[in-house]
């Protein structure tokens, strides 16, 4: 069976979005195809960005590949 693939994308970034089975259940798959890097969350993770505030999400922004080396 073919995977279906949600792609959400801007001007700034596209992701592919699909919903995995894996041994510990149900998964949602992001993925960037330009690094080919990709995330796997579980309903509780999903669930708790719905916690955050926008501030979380502009402070991941601000370097947005892991911490700058000092």
């Amino acid at each position: 069976m073919a995977e279906d693939i949600l792609v959400l994308a801007n001007e700034f970034a596209e992701v592919h979005v699909s919903k995995v089975l894996t041994h510990n259940g149900v998964r949602l798959r992001i993925r960037d195809p330009k690094s080919d890097r990709e995330v796997l969350l579980c309903p509780l993770e999903l669930e708790s960005l719905t916690w955050q505030d926008s501030e979380l999400f502009t402070s991941l922004l601000a370097t947005p590949h892991g911490p700058e080396d000092s």
